[in-house]
């Protein structure tokens, strides 16, 4: 392995040439890819890693890259979901991927159930001074009348649905955590999306787990360190689950980018622990 800060541009082109150097990576992240990768590209180069061969990235524990190798991938993702789950990150933080919890017939069930019986709300925030009313729909859910303040908002926890009573128990014995409250957004298609944020209000516990399903639209969610400005990405399936534990919203934003691509809607709920 050989970091790009230890070597000069020529005796990198060099190396290439004679192909000594085969494979490229992301050493914060373990990530590797081809030369010619567009991430590569954009990446810091004191994070910038190069190798022998594949087989050498794989012997240090690199992955290969979602988007220039997807096909290795999308082996190296089945093969970790049988394990129990994907850690996508390396450091600072850990969100645990465990893919589709769910049948397709089961996830299509509760979807519809929540679409239909959820008390959906258009969501408010208060930005400079002025409250804006979103497209985007959500509502909150609790042990009891919990109050949750995000975006200068109040929220008053309602009563638990039975559905929601049984997706939380599903969910509690692989996040190890007990969840009392659950935030619920319902994005219409693509167009609508959420900005870089971290869910570490007061009112949270602190380093706490926050566990999030998917149904509906499969999209892509994103993680943004608040030091490094490394970017780890995903796609939530229909039916999976997410788990964000310890110090990731300390030091991780993540965001749900916009898309013309998706014109079906996404039911995300985040299962959540708040103080009493």
């Amino acid at each position: 392995m050989l970091r790009h800060s230890d070597i000069n541009d020529k005796e990198l082109l060099a190396s290439i040439r004679k192909r000594l150097i085969l494979v490229g990576g992301n050493r914060i992240l373990k990530i590797y890819g081809t030369l010619h990768c567009s991430s590569g590209k954009r990446m810091k180069k004191q994070s910038r890693i190069f190798f022998k061969s594949e087989i050498e990235a794989k012997r240090l524990g690199y992955r290969p890259c979602g988007i220039c190798m997807s096909k290795a991938y999308k082996i190296w993702k089945n093969e970790a979901i049988s394990n129990k789950y994907i850690n996508l990150l390396s450091f600072d933080g850990i969100v645990e991927y465990y893919g589709q919890l769910f049948s397709k017939g089961d996830a299509d069930d509760y979807y519809q159930t929540l679409l239909d019986k959820i008390e959906w709300q258009n969501d408010e925030a208060i930005m400079f001074g002025k409250r804006i009313i979103t497209k985007r729909k959500v509502a909150w859910y609790g042990d009891r009348p919990f109050e949750y303040k995000y975006s200068k908002i109040t929220k008053t926890a309602l009563p638990w649905t039975i559905e929601l009573i049984q997706l939380k128990n599903k969910i509690q014995s692989p996040s190890k955590a007990k969840f009392n409250s659950c935030l619920l957004n319902l994005y219409h298609d693509g167009s609508e999306g959420m900005a870089w944020h971290s869910d570490d209000e007061k009112d949270l516990q602190k380093n706490g787990c926050i566990g999030s399903l998917t149904f509906g639209a499969e999209r892509k969610f994103c993680f943004k360190h608040k030091v490094s400005g490394e970017v780890v990405s995903i796609i939530l399936e229909h039916g999976s689950l997410l788990l964000m534990k310890g110090t990731t919203q300390t030091h991780w934003r993540h965001r749900l980018p916009p898309t013309k691509l998706i014109h079906s809607p996404r039911i995300n709920l985040t299962f959540r622990t708040i103080l009493e």
